[in-house]
């Protein structure tokens, strides 16, 4: 599935300009990817699209602290949640956006449930919310899906 995350945020500006989901996915079968990983990104993007912007239950607001229950502490590495952490405090992302990666984490298999997949995921909801992002902290993510950074 992370693959075909990055292959949208790499082919198309934002959620908005993404073919009706049905032509998405005949897109993606034709660039080979396999149809489970069709369909686990395809959910992500129809729930991002369905997704307000601001929710009404104050969580884009919370000073609340993230506590992790026990299932979420041993599948997310605490890099992970170091990352989220980051991003959270920095104001990259609000508090349902990192509930949404976490989310879409934890339901990956095991294995890849990686710090590059969480990068990953964060770049998908903040492609879907058309969020900009400080150069250093997009250049870091966007080196999950690339390898490599950008910046020079």
């Amino acid at each position: 599935m992370i693959d075909v995350v990055a292959f949208l945020i790499e082919h198309f500006s934002d959620i908005h300009s993404c073919p009706p989901i049905e032509d998405l996915g005949a897109i993606l079968e034709q660039e080979g990817f396999d149809n489970e990983a069709i369909s686990g990104a395809l959910m992500c993007v129809h729930l991002l699209n369905e997704l307000p912007l601001s929710f009404e239950n104050g969580l884009e607001d919370s000073s609340a602290m993230r506590i992790y229950h026990a299932e979420e502490t041993e599948a997310l590495s605490t890099d992970i949640r170091a990352l989220l952490h980051f991003l959270n405090e920095s104001g990259s992302i609000n508090a349902q956006q990192r509930e949404f990666v976490i989310h879409a984490l934890m339901h990956l298999p095991y294995d890849e449930i990686t710090l590059d997949n969480a990068k990953v995921l964060t770049l998908l909801v903040l492609w879907a919310h058309r969020c900009e992002l400080p150069v250093l902290i997009g250049d870091e993510l966007m080196a999950a899906v690339h390898g490599k950074g950008i910046m020079q």
